[in-house]
């Protein structure tokens, strides 16, 4: 006599070792949050780069204009 399988219940048992499936799922998670993080600082960096060179080179061009009306090319 053979035995049969009667039910399969998909899930989580806790009496069961499943510490391999957790550490895939921690794995994944972090490698995630590290692509995550990385993505979001580097838009941050960049949004702050270019908030910090639009006065710079709004100083630049006002000061050229400011140059160019006492150049001393008068002869």
């Amino acid at each position: 006599m053979t035995g049969r399988i009667l039910k399969i219940k998909i899930g989580y048992n806790p009496n069961s070792s499943s510490i391999g499936v957790d550490m895939v799922a921690f794995l994944t998670g972090g490698a995630a949050v590290t692509v995550l993080f990385n993505a979001i600082a580097s838009i941050l960096s960049s949004v702050k780069a270019q908030k910090q060179a639009a006065p710079l080179a709004q100083k630049e061009k006002a000061m050229e204009l400011a140059g160019a009306g006492t150049s001393g090319d008068r002869g």
